[in-house]
């Protein structure tokens, strides 16, 4: 006889998303802003005009999806590596990615605010990410 397991969806979305907003906040800018005439700078991991608190918290937000991507892979594998349950400690970080990602840009938009600044796609990656994780964290421990 076979032993059917069932994959949890909450514990899949949860991956999949985590990537998702890790993918957006590497390939897109966190936020940009007019600097006049034709010339636009951008804040990215990579870029020069990103605040120092900026920089700093997207880097941590990266960590912590990647800690978000292993909390899922332990509960969609059959033989955990982790013993303890660790599903609330993820809604924990779900949550503090996403006040990151609204702290850094509050620090680009205080630091450029002589300027025309908006979020971009970095931003709204991290922080949608980051919210669904939350909604899908809490879920999963109230399901189970």
């Amino acid at each position: 006889m076979s032993e059917e397991r069932n994959i949890d969806p909450f514990s899949l979305l949860i991956l999949v998303l985590s990537i998702i907003a890790i993918i957006t906040e590497i390939i897109g800018p966190f936020a940009s802003f007019f600097l006049g005439g034709y010339s636009y700078r951008y804040s990215c991991l990579n870029c020069e005009y990103s605040t120092p608190v900026d920089f700093i918290l997207q880097y941590l937000i990266l960590i912590l999806f990647v800690i978000q991507i292993i909390i899922a892979l332990n509960e969609l594998l059959p033989n955990k590596f982790i013993p303890l349950d660790v599903t609330k400690y993820g809604m924990y970080l779900a949550i503090l990615t996403w006040i990151f990602a609204i702290i850094g840009l509050a620090s680009f938009g205080l630091t450029y605010s002589a300027y025309e600044w908006w979020p971009e796609l970095g931003f709204y990656g991290t922080v949608v990410g980051g919210v669904l994780n939350t909604i899908l964290f809490f879920l999963y421990q109230k399901n189970k």
